[in-house]
């Protein structure tokens, strides 16, 4: 996901951990999407399971912290959320002191970050990711969290190595395809060329299923922009070396010295 799009979501929008699942399909908003484009995306068990730790942690202090110094009570453009028990809706007050329905796709970053819950213990953002002082984190706050992850990571003597919140996505990008690269071959190798064809024909390749995951309106720019490494690449050397490898060590070995792509600065060489 984009960073604008991660940082809008809500904590409303979360699903449920539950037990046995290795992830969780969620749906990103249209009003929080680049360009109104909104789409569905998954979360893994760990990631859901590091929010959760997240939440009911460091966020939970903030909030405390912020209640015990009225600092919710005192901005003046707080929204309070009416209770409702249907999922993906959150209850908006109108002007005639009455509340009404909306979905959460419909409700912009700018809303989001003015809603608020009442609680027993006082009020409490709907906003997923706080500051320090319990107040919403601007999405592009998190630039300043990589520029300090740098600055650790250079003060430790591994220089000409940085990234951004920007360079994560090319990365999901490589590592899927790498996945689908494997999974389609093992699905597809006792096919015949033009079975094949009518398979991808039909249900698509490698590179629309990291479209979908991406997000982009077109296959085109995936390919382009995100996946150009691949592009260089003959598919059955690719095959050739992805067999019998994990995905990582795969990577590692196919991109080691491709210009566009860093590895890890603290791999035995």
């Amino acid at each position: 996901m984009r960073l604008s799009e991660w940082a809008s979501i809500a904590t409303d929008e979360l699903p449920t951990a539950g037990m046995g699942r290795f992830f969780y399909k969620n749906q990103l908003a249209d009003a929080c999407a680049k360009g109104g484009y909104g789409r569905p995306y998954w979360i893994p068990q760990h990631v859901l399971t590091g929010i959760d730790a997240y939440a009911e942690g460091p966020r939970a202090r903030a909030v405390r912290g912020a209640q015990a110094l009225g600092r919710y009570e005192q901005l003046a453009e707080a929204i309070i959320v009416g209770s409702s028990q249907r999922r993906g809706v959150v209850r908006l007050p109108d002007d005639a002191g009455r509340f009404v329905d909306r979905t959460w796709n419909t409700v912009e970053t700018a809303l989001r970050r003015r809603l608020f819950r009442r609680t027993d213990a006082g009020l409490e953002p709907l906003w997923l990711w706080l500051n320090e002082d319990g107040l919403p984190r601007d999405p592009h706050g998190w630039h300043h969290t990589f520029a300090e992850a740098n600055a650790r990571i250079a003060a430790l003597g591994m220089h000409n190595f940085s990234c951004t919140p920007h360079m994560l996505r090319h990365s999901f990008a490589l590592r899927w395809f790498s996945v689908g690269k494997l999974v389609y071959s093992s699905r597809l190798e006792h096919l015949s060329q033009d079975e094949q064809r009518d398979f991808r024909i039909q249900f698509g390749d490698t590179w629309h299923l990291v479209q979908t995951m991406m997000g982009h309106r077109r296959v085109e720019t995936t390919k382009d922009v995100y996946l150009e490494p691949f592009r260089a690449l003959d598919v059955e050397v690719l095959q050739t070396q992805a067999h019998g490898l994990p995905v990582a060590e795969m990577m590692a070995d196919l991109f080691a010295s491709h210009p566009a792509v860093l590895g890890d600065p603290a791999a035995p060489t």
